[in-house]
């Protein structure tokens, strides 16, 4: 059976309030074949001493520890990488699986090799574990046939909301995508990508507990975009850039996951304007609003630059520019062409001397 083994690999920064329940909830699985990893974010509450507690009762579980605070996006790098199982499962410290979880959907991937990832239905809890309701059935991700372009259409079309993101990954395909973006709303562009090389399925049982309840997805970009900055913070002049525009981050990414992916050249660029029109669609009314709060601070940004730049750190100021410039193709890459565009366009060009335009984007 050692084919069918799973590592679970669960990150967690100071969750000590949470993080007990997490792995009770992985060692109380009716699936067997499982080897429990608990990544140590940098913690500095009392989560080290319960993850070292449950280790010593269970010689399934192991312990590692990152000497700094890695960020979400650093953390779940290592989550999608760590242990050489065929199957792998990162896993949260805030969240809870039902004692099937494992079994139903290790079920669906071995029952077709060609499902890159399953993800289960999934119930709203609080802080307590009261259940809040059940997450929305058409935020599930079932990908269509048709080929990778149209599953990772689908998944553009319909991801929103993290459940149906937490699930087990076959190894192969995590072997294949790319690392996630270090941005806002990165689940976004991995989901995708995993697509690419197979299906996603989902078991309609609501088998995995999410705390928090649902947040509209600009919020959780916005979250998200601003827990990696605040990660930043300390070594990087430039860490409140990123949460700007999130979104458009967001739909930046998938552009740069793309360009990377396993794919011909003429579907690798068919995908990238699938993408912008997808997305265009979804988020429209939040690209708007971010143009307008680039547009209020790219001076003050590019001002930092060259402040940087006289103080002698030419290399951070360079990257200071470099991001501030990130966002503005990025939202001119994803707003509707016309005269609003055209007009931010020329307002950018007179903030920042270069030539950016849609032209310039495309």
């Amino acid at each position: 059976m050692a084919e069918h083994v799973l590592d679970v690999n669960l990150i967690y920064h100071n969750a000590e309030a949470t993080l007990d329940g997490a792995i009770a909830s992985v060692v109380g699985q009716s699936w067997p074949h499982w080897r429990l990893t608990l990544l140590d974010d940098g913690s500095t509450d009392g989560g080290p001493a319960i993850a070292a507690f449950w280790a010593a009762r269970d010689g399934r579980i192991a312990l590692k520890r990152h000497r700094a605070n890695q960020g979400i996006v650093g953390a779940y790098r290592r989550a999608f990488t760590h242990g050489d199982a065929d199957f792998v499962m990162p896993k949260s410290a805030d969240d809870l699986i039902a004692p099937d979880f494992m079994a139903k959907l290790m079920a669906v991937l071995l029952a077709d090799r060609d499902v890159a990832m399953c993800h289960a239905a999934a119930l709203n809890i609080d802080e307590a574990g009261t259940v809040l309701g059940e997450v929305p059935a058409h935020t599930r991700l079932d990908t269509p046939d048709g080929g990778p372009l149209q599953r990772a259409m689908h998944v553009m079309q319909r991801y929103a909301y993290s459940p149906s993101f937490w699930g087990i990954y076959r190894r192969e395909a995590l072997d294949l995508a790319s690392q996630p973006m270090a941005c806002g709303g990165w689940d976004h562009a991995f989901l995708a990508e995993i697509a690419l090389y197979g299906h996603i399925r989902h078991v309609p049982e609501p088998l995995f507990l999410r705390r928090g309840g649902p947040a509209p997805l600009w919020r959780l970009a916005r979250n998200a975009g601003m827990a990696w900055a605040r990660a930043r913070s300390e070594r990087d002049v430039f860490a409140d850039v990123g949460p700007l525009a999130p979104s458009a981050s967001c739909a930046w990414a998938h552009v740069e996951t793309f360009s990377l992916a396993r794919l011909s050249a003429p579907e690798r660029a068919g995908l990238i304007e699938a993408a912008r029109d997808i997305l265009r669609a979804r988020w429209s009314t939040s690209f708007v609003r971010e143009a307008a709060l680039v547009t209020a601070r790219l001076p003050a940004l590019l001002a930092q630059a060259r402040e940087v730049a006289r103080g002698g750190a030419t290399g951070a100021a360079t990257r200071l520019r470099v991001e501030a410039m990130r966002l503005v193709e990025a939202l001119l890459w994803v707003l509707e062409p016309g005269r609003e565009a055209e007009a931010l366009a020329a307002t950018w060009r007179a903030q920042t001397g270069l030539a950016v335009g849609p032209e310039v984007a495309a």
